[in-house]
């Protein structure tokens, strides 16, 4: 058997790609936005404000009248045309019939929706004298970050909370422990292949709760030698941890820096479309672990057939030579935080479904949540203190970034251009079928995700644009919502301006480009999957999106 050449590791570390900041990309789009005021005509669409109720499906049973389904289910009606037929949710019931799944009108907002066919274009010689106009523009590009700051001030504060209480959950330990047990208690057992997909599923859903990214960091450090000592190699190990967190992350159902955000800035209910969404993560994590399996049994059965064999040969080597223990099972503890934290979540679901809580309640119950696995893990009032700041310290960039985009849409509203940009995006689309707009849609975001690689910022800078296009091209802005998560979640995988992707591959020696070449057909096998689950939220079963 021929002899393998092991070459020196730090030769296989990648070179990360030197990108500027996302601050400074947003900067210089604010500066553009400023420079286009200039240049592109003015005009602007008559806006309405519609009401938009949450719709509660009920099944209308033997002798129910509107007083018992009041009583039972609340609702903001007042007569039978005012609930609606679940096949049907924009005509109106006749007559309650016994069996019949009907939708009920439930709070809800009213918010403000672009009339198609109004675009109105400003006469050159009603515009202000190209001197003026540059004046305003220079002011505007200034003011920007600090509008931004006012305009986005509820989501801004709820990014800071959510990182503060995450900080000081995370900070626990419990549910870093908890993962690093199930997962290697489940490697060195019986049921070997049962690994890949716990692992991949536990990061998947942490993933889709509460947008695990940057920890993962840490996390391959476990995975990718449990991956060896089963027979696997480094690309399997860093697959179950960190591609099984970016797949959950575009699959979210309550993730609140991706969804929350989307969510608030389109002006829908919080966790709206989370049953569409279960669905979604489920078919997406099961296609992230049938791939890792697949490619798992092909290097047990040969070794030698993966790109990272030579970095392999060298950390199996250090395994032997080192025993790695199981760490202890967690303590009663450890579990109850692990309880708490997790079961806010379901609590949180059940708040929006039953009490139309929205993203301040959703704060203040993961602030509350917070508190009480501090406590449980017999932290101080000072250490809890501590945690939480430096949770909220990690958000910082994030809510610069949201103020600045929203200081983007700001610019351009103030020099009456968003609606020409809006008209011009929206003239094309409508040509095209609605599913052709949204893949469309999924598209740009993609683009923008290599430029922006923070998915709160992505949310901030393009739903504010992407929530008005949807209603002109008649498509929900749920489905802009499913674009977004699509196209900013799944290009994570790849994008080498993600600082987390290049730390996970720096610590695993892994260079990106061999990571690219190894994973390009599951990236192209989701954006697929992406496409038609736009395809099926337009065209699937009237109201199965709310």
């Amino acid at each position: 058997m021929p002899t393998e050449t092991t070459p020196d590791p730090s030769a296989a570390e990648p070179k990360p790609v030197r990108a500027p900041s996302a601050l400074v990309i947003l900067m210089g789009v604010v500066v553009l936005a400023g420079l286009a005021t200039l240049v592109l005509p003015q005009g602007s669409y008559e806006r309405v404000e519609k009401r938009f109720p949450n719709l509660v499906p009920y099944t209308v049973a033997e002798g129910d009248t509107l007083d018992t389904i009041k009583a039972t289910m609340g609702g903001d009606f007042e007569a039978v045309g005012d609930l609606r037929p679940a096949s049907d949710p924009a005509a109106a019931l006749d007559a309650l019939r016994p069996g019949e799944r009907i939708l009920i009108p439930r709070g809800g907002l009213t918010r403000s929706a672009v009339v198609p066919d109004t675009y109105d274009r400003i006469p050159a010689d009603q515009r202000a004298s190209l001197s003026q106009q540059a004046g305003r523009s220079a002011a505007n590009i200034t003011l920007a970050p600090i509008r931004g700051f006012t305009e986005r001030a509820q989501i801004i504060g709820f990014v800071l909370i959510i990182g503060g209480a995450f900080g000081l959950i995370l900070a626990t330990g419990a549910i870093d422990d908890g993962l690093r047990w199930v997962v290697l208690v489940l490697g060195n057992g019986p049921a070997k292949w049962a690994v890949i997909p716990v692992s991949f599923t536990l990061f998947s859903l942490g993933g889709a709760v509460f947008g695990m990214g940057e920890s993962t960091i840490a996390f391959v450090l476990i995975t990718v030698p449990l991956a060896l000592r089963l027979g696997y190699d480094t690309l399997t190990g860093i697959a179950m941890c960190y591609m099984a967190s970016q797949v959950g992350f575009a699959g979210a159902f309550f993730n609140p820096f991706t969804v929350g955000i989307a969510q608030s800035i389109a002006e829908l209910p919080y966790l709206s479309g989370s049953g569409f969404r279960y669905v979604m993560w489920a078919v997406v994590t099961l296609a992230g672990i049938a791939f890792v399996m697949w490619w798992a049994r092909r290097v047990e059965r040969d070794p030698g057939r993966s790109p990272t064999f030579a970095i392999d040969q060298v950390l199996r080597a250090k395994l032997a030579a080192v025993e790695v223990g199981i760490p202890p099972r967690p303590t009663l503890m450890q579990g109850l935080v692990i309880a708490v934290a997790f079961g806010s979540v379901f609590v949180s679901g059940f708040g929006v479904a039953r009490w139309d809580w929205y993203i301040d309640e959703m704060a203040a119950l993961f602030f509350v949540c917070a508190l009480i696995c501090g406590v449980l893990s017999g932290f101080g009032t000072r250490r809890m203190a501590d945690e939480f700041v430096k949770g909220t310290g990690i958000m910082i960039e994030p809510c610069l970034i949201i103020a600045v985009s929203a200081g983007i849409v700001m610019v351009l509203q103030e020099g009456r251009v968003l609606d020409t940009i809006l008209y011009g995006l929206a003239t094309p689309l409508e040509q095209v079928s609605p599913e052709l707009g949204a893949i469309a849609l999924m598209g740009v975001q993609a683009v923008l995700n290599f430029f922006v690689p923070s998915g709160s910022g992505q949310a901030a800078m393009t739903m504010p644009i992407v929530t008005p296009l949807c209603d002109l091209i008649g498509l929900e802005r749920q489905v802009g919502v499913l674009a977004f998560q699509y196209g900013d979640g799944f290009g994570n995988v790849v994008i080498p301006t993600s600082a987390t992707l290049m730390g996970v591959l720096g610590v695993s020696r892994v260079p990106w480009t061999v990571w690219v070449r190894w994973v390009w057909p599951l990236v192209l096998v989701l954006h697929l999957l992406g496409a038609l689950f736009l395809v099926a939220a337009i065209n699937g079963p009237d109201g199965w999106m709310r």
